[in-house]
């Protein structure tokens, strides 16, 4: 039986949230036709029973802790919701921390558990329980408010979640040595002795090369995903694009946007009659944010992107400032203007992240890029220097044997014909000799990147599920100028 998709939630600070996301996203899941089981992993202050309606079991956590029981699934017990189900922690402080052997039975035996989906809801903060439940989760959610001190701690959550994720592998059983030396050398800025992935990475690469290549494999594997909760205005909602664009840059991590929820007098009252919030207020605008995100994982938009880590230096214009090489002056414009919000020293976003002499090197890096990119010829020469192949023109003899090569594809949309196929590959050497990103389609359309990739390279492991596809394949076709109904219809001919 194939294991369960494991999502963990956390938070880098407790208020904000977390143990209600858990336990309605559970309940949405189960709803979709998803059986769920839902984990109190908080084992010193459990209350998520409370957050689904039910009087917290008999039979919890503690009957595994204290060896009581040996088998997780004594310990399972169902919910008034049709295929939820919910293993209850305990609110005995005593217990908060059990050993690792422990952790690693119980997290053993929920995944043997047949269900299609785990919510562990975490203990808020970053204590080894919740870094190690987080670190080894297929899908790890970190739940932020709009409050400088969220942001903060969500960032710390992130390193110290790589970290511990380091420390379980042989080849970094000596982390903590090389943790000390950054730290003597004042390599790094931040929170006290924890660097951010990236600078451990740049350490490695000068120090290490073998583990430097080793760790770069670990920063692409690990993408925590981001929920804004409790959102007021405009600004609040921004604050997760905000803290992807410039956490990605200084931590050297992927980090993915899950959207965000907006702040309910009805979540309160839901609290107070000891209600789930989906079940009492379903029409709600918080229920209805709940179910687009369960929807999101149901279809497999929870997959690790592939991320390159770079430091400010060698970053280029483009992107430092967001954007690809093909964007208008309107865009670029655009562009610095949410950028300079960002990297504003009061800015809650950068708390946490950057040192105040670090702001000052973006800022001016900002201005010289956008300085080049707005003048012409400025700009003409700079992409000469960055770009020296794409600006040189080549000649490609068609073959004979075939009736659409590649290059006889890159044409207006009015001069395709009826017989012309778009394979994934036809679709990425149209898009790479109209010079538009995957990243530009990605942020106009909305459609997550690594589902673009999978599209060009037809990878059916990683294709969305076939109603998602046709969409995607009309959205991407559709920005392409190119035939929107001819491509799906080929594509998804050759694809089935």
């Amino acid at each position: 039986m194939q294991e369960p998709c494991f999502i963990a939630i956390g938070s880098g600070k407790g208020g904000v949230g977390k143990s209600l996301v858990a336990a309605n996203l559970g309940i949405c899941l189960a709803k979709l036709g998803k059986k769920t089981l839902l984990v109190d992993a908080d084992f010193g202050g459990a209350n998520l029973h409370t957050f689904v309606g039910v009087e917290r079991p008999q039979v919890t956590l503690v009957d595994i802790l204290q060896k009581r029981t040996r088998h997780v699934v004594d310990c399972i017990v169902k919910t008034d919701v049709a295929g939820l189900h919910l293993l209850s922690g305990e609110g005995d402080p005593w217990l908060a921390d059990p050993r690792g052997v422990t952790k690693k039975h119980l997290v053993q035996g929920i995944k043997d558990f047949p269900v299609d989906f785990v919510i562990c809801d975490l203990p808020a903060g970053s204590g080894s329980n919740a870094l190690d439940f987080f670190s080894t989760a297929d899908v790890g959610i970190l739940v932020v408010v709009p409050e400088p001190t969220s942001a903060e701690n969500a960032y710390r959550f992130i390193k110290s979640a790589f970290l511990r994720r380091l420390k379980t592998l042989p080849s970094f059983r000596g982390i903590g040595g090389v943790i000390e030396k950054l730290w003597a050398a004042r390599s790094y800025t931040g929170d006290g002795e924890i660097p951010a992935p990236l600078d451990l990475l740049l350490f490695m690469q000068q120090h290490s090369p073998q583990q430097a290549i080793v760790l770069e494999q670990e920063l692409k594997r690990f993408s925590p995903w981001l929920l804004v909760n409790q959102t007021r205005n405009r600004l609040d909602a921004e604050l997760g694009d905000g803290m992807k664009f410039a956490g990605e840059r200084r931590l050297g991590i992927s980090i993915e946007l899950l959207g965000h929820l907006e702040s309910d007098d009805l979540v309160w009252q839901a609290i107070r009659k000891r209600k789930p919030l989906l079940i009492e207020y379903p029409e709600s605008k918080i229920s209805k944010g709940l179910e687009k995100i369960a929807r999101r994982l149901i279809a497999g938009e929870h997959a690790h992107q592939d991320f390159i880590p770079k430091p400010l230096e060698a970053q280029n214009f483009y992107e430092v400032l967001g954007v690809e090489k093909g964007d208008s002056e309107q865009e670029i414009r655009r562009s610095i203007r949410r950028i300079k919000d960002i990297y504003d020293r009061d800015s809650m976003v950068v708390q946490g992240l950057y040192s105040a002499q670090e702001i000052v090197q973006m800022q001016r890096k900002m201005d010289e890029a956008y300085a080049t990119l707005l003048d012409a010829e400025k700009r003409r020469k700079y992409d000469l220097r960055l770009f020296p192949s794409s600006l040189v023109k080549t000649q490609v003899k068609p073959k004979e044997e075939k009736k659409d090569t590649v290059e006889s594809l890159i044409k207006p949309v009015d001069e395709f014909d009826k017989n012309t196929e778009f394979s994934g590959e036809v679709l990425k050497k149209i898009r790479e000799h109209r010079q538009i990103g995957l990243k530009e389609i990605s942020d106009r359309t909305k459609i997550a990147l690594w589902q673009l990739q999978a599209i060009e390279e037809q990878s059916l492991d990683k294709m969305p599920a076939l109603v998602y596809l046709k969409g995607f394949l009309r959205e991407y076709a559709k920005y392409l100028g190119l035939p929107v109904e001819q491509v799906v219809k080929t594509y998804l001919a050759a694809k089935l």
